[in-house]
């Protein structure tokens, strides 16, 4: 091998490892910038324009490595003398290369119309079992199902990774349903943080009845920080955030 042909593939082999190794950075900063960092933000709930409750929501690891994302809210003031409700949903997560899955999800409601409804997530199996009202269904388990708290997770990081496209599979009442928001545009929102602005999204319930919309924070890793729910009849239920911790500044 003469010494030109040992200098080319020198080089080569330099450029090679240099290259190689700028793709596991990058890769490993994406994997970390993308998901949503530990947190606590805490939100005033509506109901027809008025305020009627306070709510938090919290991005938490166990010690086993598996994550919580947990909703909670109750009426408080002149609303909990009449109706006493405390709502709690929680969705227990792992990531497995770098995606999310759902392990567990409930949501109880206790005082006023006590609800519970549970999901398993058994991915051996390939299947979900949905207990709600003292039923209880198997559904068929497709990759990348999530169940409807933890969709929002995902939201998050997907919006950080700079989709604005999106469409999820989620498990609700015996069925994989199709969520999938529509990208509204940019707005600002009045929050007790001040002024954000967010990325507005709207998703429809499968028979049009129902409508959720979204407004995402890039500077707070697209939480939602305001949620609005419009009901068939017109009612009109919403969350504004309060306060937030664990984001960076």
């Amino acid at each position: 091998m003469n010494k030109t042909l040992k200098i080319e593939i020198g080089i080569f082999m330099y450029k090679f490892i240099i290259g190689l190794l700028l793709f596991l950075c990058n890769s490993m900063l994406y994997a970390i910038d993308t998901f949503p960092p530990l947190f606590t933000a805490e939100y005033t709930l509506y109901a027809k324009g008025f305020p009627m409750g306070e709510g938090t929501r919290s991005l938490k690891m166990r010690s086993d490595g598996a994550f919580i994302f947990e909703s909670l809210g109750e009426t408080t003031g002149l609303v909990s003398l009449f109706k006493k409700v405390h709502l709690e949903e929680r969705s227990v997560f792992i990531k497995i290369d770098g995606k999310i899955r759902p392990l567990e999800y409930t949501y109880r409601q206790t005082g006023y119309k006590p609800r519970l409804n549970t999901i398993e997530f058994d991915w051996m199996k390939q299947v979900a079992i949905n207990t709600f009202k003292n039923q209880t269904q198997e559904i068929s388990l497709e990759e990348g199902t999530l169940d409807k708290l933890l969709y929002q997770v995902v939201l998050m990081e997907e919006l950080k990774q700079g989709k604005r496209e999106l469409e999820y599979k989620v498990v609700w009442k015996g069925k994989i349903k199709i969520y999938k928001p529509t990208f509204l545009g940019e707005e600002n929102v009045d929050t007790g943080m001040g002024l954000l602005k967010t990325l507005k999204y709207e998703r429809y319930s499968t028979n049009q009845k129902r409508h959720t919309t979204l407004w995402c924070a890039p500077s707070l890793h697209y939480l939602p920080v305001q949620v609005e729910h419009v009901e068939p009849d017109g009612d009109v239920f919403s969350m504004v955030l309060r306060s937030a911790r664990g984001f960076s500044k």
